[in-house]
């Protein structure tokens, strides 16, 4: 299992990504700011415990700790 960063992970393309991510048993840490994306293109990931939904804008720097 690896940990995944998906930067835009609420939009179209991205809650997919997450989606077949989190499926294949993947940690995914999702990323978004939420000005084109939409919490509910990836609601139905909420209660997966191998995902983590951050609201970070990527122009600043973003640490995983």
């Amino acid at each position: 299992m690896k940990k995944v960063l998906v930067s835009g992970g609420a939009g179209f393309i991205g809650s997919h990504l997450c989606t077949r991510l989190v499926n294949e048993g993947h940690e995914v840490i999702c990323l978004d700011n939420f000005f084109t994306g939409s919490k509910k293109n990836i609601e139905h990931l909420f209660d997966k415990p191998n995902f983590r939904l951050v609201e970070h804008d990527v122009i600043y720097p973003y640490c995983e700790k």
